[in-house]
């Protein structure tokens, strides 16, 4: 099987890389990097020169992950027509190139569970309203709702994932990583928020181990699946779980600042990936020791 994986070489990207890698698949990736992490097929393109028609005329992969576009909330909220054109703009085309010159590839799209923003119930299921509070949240649904036309209209075989908190080694942004970076230097370190905000944190291993369920089970009709743990966690919880993994002794302060497009509490219902199969191996105190682990040796 061929693979081809649209960002390659960011957190999520180069984690499937490396998983179908050593399933023996061929792995094509292109991204903005100019080395690879690794030995695989590997292509650096610019935003403005896509090359999308000669990849997939040449490679004709058997499947496409889209793992590429903007991921900040702050950054779609200053400059909402960029990250239209990272989230959106650039699944429409990548599905346009499918469509003309490799019709059988299966095309997973990586949306976000940011489409819900703040859900009226918990658990959050596919049906839940989509009610986003970003730009970032609109253009992933935006994302979503292209790959439905070109299943209904093309027969084009799509799906879009919904990632809830992942987390895990080779990511250098986000929660765990900005209490790291605090806790080398303070003692006393200051999050945002109340502490009181919930999230469902999922290890990269178990993300990318469901992302291969449904490459390989899945019916790709453009439906939807949440991929998260099942389970809600206090930011106040993890933060202090986090902490006391790292061996740190100082105190948490949070500063009751809600930064603009963050949802309150978010809890996955995850019965449709468990349908296909899928079940999660690590749990949350595991996974932040192996993320630890990393960070320590990646100073």
């Amino acid at each position: 099987m061929k693979i081809l994986i649209i960002g390659s070489e960011g957190f999520i990207g180069k984690h499937v890389v490396d998983y179908y890698l050593k399933k023996k698949l061929l792995v094509f990736g292109v991204d903005l990097k100019e080395v690879p992490h690794c030995d695989y097929n590997y292509k650096k393109i610019l935003p403005q020169t896509l090359i999308y028609e000669s990849l997939f005329s040449d490679i004709k992969p058997d499947v496409c992950l889209f793992a590429s576009g903007s991921a900040s909330i702050p950054l779609s909220i200053q400059d909402p027509v960029s990250d239209l054109e990272a989230n959106f703009l650039q699944v429409a085309r990548i599905l346009n190139m499918i469509r003309l010159f490799s019709p059988e590839t299966k095309f997973i799209n990586i949306s976000s569970a940011a489409v819900y923003g703040n859900p009226n119930n918990l658990p959050i299921s596919e049906n839940s309203g989509i009610n986003p509070l970003s730009p970032y949240g609109w253009h992933k649904y935006y994302s979503e709702l292209i790959c439905k036309e070109y299943t209904s209209l093309y027969t084009i075989k799509t799906c879009s994932v919904r990632p809830f908190s992942v987390y895990g080694s080779g990511q250098n942004k986000l929660l765990f990583w900005d209490i790291y970076q605090k806790t080398l230097k303070n003692k006393n370190i200051e999050l945002f928020g109340s502490g009181n905000e919930t999230r469902d944190f999922i290890y990269i291993d178990d993300f990318v181990a469901a992302i291969d369920i449904i490459i390989n089970k899945a019916p790709l009709q453009a439906e939807t699946y949440n991929i998260g743990s099942g389970t809600e966690t206090s930011i106040t919880a993890v933060a202090t779980l986090f902490a006391k993994v790292l061996n740190f002794n100082g105190t948490i302060h949070f500063n009751n600042i809600r930064k603009a497009g963050d949802p309150l509490k978010w809890l996955a219902d995850i019965n449709l990936i468990k349908q296909l199969g899928f079940e999660k191996s690590i749990d949350l105190h595991s996974g932040l020791k192996l993320y630890a682990q990393w960070l320590k040796e990646n100073e």
